[in-house]
């Protein structure tokens, strides 16, 4: 939909918010003062439009015997994984390049496939968690540390426990330390179901001044009623591609969603032979429900801006609301480190600047997803529910921006830089984050002005990750990682080592996607290919 505005035109570069609370403030000042760090100011005053995220633990000083003095002691925030970002690459590039390693069996996953300042901010506390456990390991070795940092015992999140294996064997395992949580921070809602104004009441944030600078809120979130399924009010939705100029729909009955079967004990293999029949067994016979398209799959004109359904082949990398929404269920830390950790990890709180609606966030980041884990045999994998603030911290504070003439509604910022960024506290080197260029998913060949040499992956694609925890799996004694290598492992490949490295992790994944009412039309990769 589109708005004209009036001539000189102009509005706040962000609007004016009330907040939840100081432990919000001070989530949003960590991460953006990591932010200003690590970015080099050059581009930080060329882009001021950008979206940043960011993931931070945080280190509480309460115990049970403490002196008044030591009570007021703040506990410690770290940014353990900073992103910035508003790119992804097209899906013709992704499709180009899965086919060429087909061909040439070369390995999988140098491409980082979506940019998103969320997606990159989890990607960069993936690999901080597993350089910590590394340099765990090695600290058990004689031979000289290669770690990329030597974590610092007070700042590390885990600690080492015993732990038995599926056959009750003891094994080296990791737990997040008990004075210490997992924090998630985004500068702007989540794209995708989270800047969906729609099917809630939205109400103004309440400053709770109750809270002290170390306290966020223990309130449940209120269960949501799904009254508009049918109009989208719980879709997945995807970043809209450019380059995916089709608008063929693939239609999907209502009758095909869970909530929605059709009770229906005639199926078609089971529908009676052609016979004359009369009245008595025709009245018998269970009556077929006509099924009907739901008006939320048949086009994307209710979908927010840069966002489509599903069905529609204009994208197949999903939102970060979904994508959030989806740790929320089976954690942060991704396959291949579960094997090492007792439990998921999980966000305790999630804080963010624009667009912030407490209705809307929670049910885009969570409460969508209620049903999960209620059936499983795996008590480990529940759906999680962060407590959910807004900060009244802004990133820009620049003043106002011109909105002269004609703009798309929801389209008030412009997001013109390819440049992404990604840091962690481990990284080795400067301290400066890597510029990854959002069109390629590869480090850019030029930042800023200046040129990098050698372009390649950076460390948190897909295949560094892999490298560095196939190299914590040998450590650890692991049969499977025992013979493998890095180097020629296709998408394919790469899905059944997960499977057989991570089986419950992948199991609870499976449940998911698969038989969840709403996630279950995810958009699969593996879908492409045989496994």
């Amino acid at each position: 939909m589109e708005q004209v505005h009036a001539k000189n035109a102009v509005r706040h570069a962000e609007k004016r918010r009330i907040g939840t609370c100081q432990f919000a403030n001070r989530i949003a000042t960590v991460s953006l003062d990591a932010y200003k760090s690590v970015v080099p100011k050059s581009h930080r005053d060329a882009m001021k439009q950008t979206c940043v995220a960011a993931i931070v633990a945080h280190y509480s000083n309460k115990c049970g015997n403490q002196s008044e003095e030591e009570k007021n002691d703040l506990g410690q925030l770290r940014v353990l994984g900073l992103g910035v970002g508003t790119k992804f690459v097209s899906h013709d590039v992704i499709i180009t390049e899965e086919q060429q390693n087909e061909i040439n069996h070369s390995c999988y996953g140098k491409r980082i496939r979506d940019c998103h300042a969320e997606v990159l901010a989890r990607r960069a506390f993936r690999r901080q968690v597993a350089l910590e456990i590394l340099t765990d390991l090695r600290k058990d070795s004689s031979s000289d540390s290669k770690a990329e940092t030597d974590t610092d015992d007070d700042q590390s999140i885990l600690e080492r426990v015993e732990c038995k294996d599926d056959g009750m064997q003891t094994k080296i395992c990791y737990r997040l330390k008990s004075n210490v949580t997992i924090h998630f921070y985004a500068s702007s809602a989540p794209c995708g179901n989270a800047t969906l104004k729609k099917f809630v009441k939205m109400e103004k944030e309440v400053f709770d001044a109750s809270l002290g600078p170390d306290e966020w809120p223990q309130s449940a979130h209120k269960p949501i009623g799904a009254h508009s399924l049918r109009l989208g009010q719980f879709a997945l939705l995807v970043k809209k591609d450019i380059s995916r100029n089709s608008s063929e729909v693939t239609l999907r009955s209502a009758s095909q969603d869970e909530d929605n079967i059709v009770e229906d004990k005639v199926t078609t293999q089971q529908q009676l032979p052609e016979k004359k029949c009369d009245q008595a067994e025709i009245e018998q016979q269970p009556r077929r429900k006509k099924t009907k398209i739901w008006p939320c799959r048949e086009d994307d004109t209710w979908c927010p801006p840069s966002c489509s359904i599903t069905n529609y082949n204009k994208g197949t990398i999903h939102s970060c609301s979904d994508k959030i929404c989806r740790w929320n269920c089976i954690g942060l830390q991704g396959s291949f480190l579960m094997p090492l950790l007792d439990a998921p990890m999980y966000m305790t709180t999630l804080t963010v600047g624009r667009k912030f609606s407490r209705a809307i966030c929670q049910r885009a980041v969570c409460c969508r997803a209620e049903g999960f884990g209620n059936n499983s045999s795996n008590d480990k994998y529940k759906l999680n529910h962060p407590a959910l603030m807004e900060t009244n911290v802004y990133m820009d504070e620049s003043g106002t921006h011109q909105m002269e003439g004609l703009k798309m509604i929801g389209e008030d910022a412009s997001f013109d830089s390819n440049l992404c960024w990604v840091w962690w506290p481990g990284k080795g080197g400067s301290n400066d984050a890597d510029c990854i260029d959002g069109k390629t998913g590869l480090i850019a060949t030029s930042c800023g002005g200046e040129t990098v040499q050698n372009a390649s992956y950076s460390d948190v694609s897909t295949y560094a990750l892999l490298k560095i925890n196939l190299e914590i799996l040998r450590m650890c004694g692991a049969p499977e990682a025992a013979s493998l290598t890095d180097e020629k492992l296709s998408l394919s490949e790469l899905r059944m080592l997960k499977r057989r490295l991570s089986a419950q992790y992948e199991s609870a994944k499976d449940t998911f996607l698969l038989r969840h009412r709403v996630f279950r039309d995810w958009c699969c990769r593996e879908a492409r290919v045989k496994i």
